[in-house]
């Protein structure tokens, strides 16, 4: 049981939580809503269990002590907290979860653990200018970047009208371990631009990005 990573952002909260308990010690520190009861009655598998379980971990080291509330979700699947601090969003992989929270700005966040087979499936996810990024090493890590930026930045949005292809769009970078990239979401009304920073913990790439 422990907070793996913590972060404080200009505007937001991060960690990242290391799990090792077992869904029953889990559910043993947690005191869940009725909202949040019935939302893990849904849940099937005691993977999935341990992953939401644990992000509730993370929250009372983000917030302040009687702020902790529960987690809610919009018509669009998107959790928020009702406590003030509004924005939040989750993500898991392997054995990591994470949470990142703002009062006033859509965060978006993505945990990855990698693997070659990205290179099977890139071209689900990569448009034609992000097809022609060549690393000069690291491609899988690099192309593990790109994804979770997506899925950050798809979070972030909080809509599901996103196609990964052809609405989110990560410019060239070189990969190297850690640092910012650019990432722009081309909707209906606006194209934005977006800081989306990463960083390698183990064998997982973990990126997050606060709206500006």
């Amino acid at each position: 049981m422990s907070l793996f990573l913590k972060k404080k952002l200009a505007n937001a909260a991060m960690g990242v939580w290391e799990i090792s308990e077992t869904v029953e010690e889990l559910w043993k520190t947690v005191n869940l809503t009725e909202q949040e009861l019935k939302y893990y009655s849904y849940l099937r598998t005691d993977t999935r269990r341990q992953h939401w379980l644990s992000y509730r971990l993370i929250l009372p080291h983000l917030i302040r002590p009687g702020e902790l509330t529960g987690i809610e979700y919009d018509e669009y699947g998107k959790p928020h907290l009702n406590n003030g601090i509004k924005h939040i969003s989750v993500t898991h992989s392997g054995k990591f979860s994470a949470l990142i929270a703002s009062t006033s700005k859509n965060v978006g966040i993505d945990i990855e653990q990698m693997s070659p087979k990205i290179f099977k499936v890139a071209h689900k996810f990569l448009n034609d200018c992000e097809l022609r990024i060549v690393f000069s090493s690291h491609a899988m890590e690099g192309l593990f970047v790109i994804w979770a930026a997506k899925e950050a930045l798809f979070k972030l949005h909080g809509r599901r009208d996103l196609q990964f292809r052809e609405h989110i769009r990560i410019f060239p970078f070189e990969f190297e371990g850690q640092g910012t990239i650019k990432g722009e979401i081309t909707g209906s009304e606006e194209t934005k631009t977006y800081d989306v920073h990463y960083q390698t913990l183990e064998n997982y790439i973990l990126v997050y990005s606060v709206d500006s």
